[in-house]
């Protein structure tokens, strides 16, 4: 008998380090994918401005998909992390490779962003609606661009909460759990 619990103890272990894995390496990857992306010249706005509509557009899809595991997952609290995870990640790195080629490429749009981690601290300074002030869009497109970002944050990012939040709720009702199942 205690073989057993030790044998399921162990598994969820390692499923929930494999999980946490999972989540760091979803970060790690998109981070170093950022950093080495050539975001000069007519390329550099043609990925960053793709990185933009795709990422929005495949948010709510990735976000159903997620919501789904969650639904299923031994662990469903770490697959909604992921979820959101996901989610974040794809808005930040999106939108930071924008603002780096905006500031970069078009002079008098953004003041006081010159490199890739100036770009995500401002995208994260929108998505925290903190605005410190050091970095700021002073052009119409920037400006623009900006209003965007801020609808997309908090549309999308309200979907994939709520889809991930419903999921962890239907989670405590057995019957709803096993009709999903089938």
């Amino acid at each position: 008998m205690d073989s057993h619990r030790t044998i399921g103890r162990d598994r969820r272990l390692r499923q929930t380090i494999q999980s946490l894995a999972e989540i760091a390496g979803v970060g790690g990857i998109a981070l170093a994918l950022y950093f080495a992306m050539p975001l000069d010249a007519e390329l550099g706005a043609l990925l960053a401005g793709s990185l933009v509509v795709v990422g929005s557009v495949a948010l709510v899809p990735l976000s159903v998909r997620r919501a789904r595991q969650v639904l299923v997952s031994d662990h469903p609290f770490l697959s909604a992390a992921q979820s959101l995870v996901s989610a974040i990640t794809l808005l930040i790195v999106s939108f930071s490779s924008v603002y780096f080629v905006l500031a970069t490429g078009h002079q008098g749009e953004i003041t006081g962003l010159r490199t890739k981690i100036d770009a995500m601290y401002f995208t994260v300074t929108i998505m925290s609606t903190v605005g410190f002030g050091d970095i700021t869009a002073t052009g119409q497109t920037a400006r623009g661009i900006v209003i965007g970002h801020m609808v997309v944050d908090v549309v999308l990012i309200a979907v994939a909460v709520r889809v991930v939040s419903w999921a962890l709720k239907q989670r405590q009702d057995p019957d709803t759990l096993e009709a999903i199942k089938q």
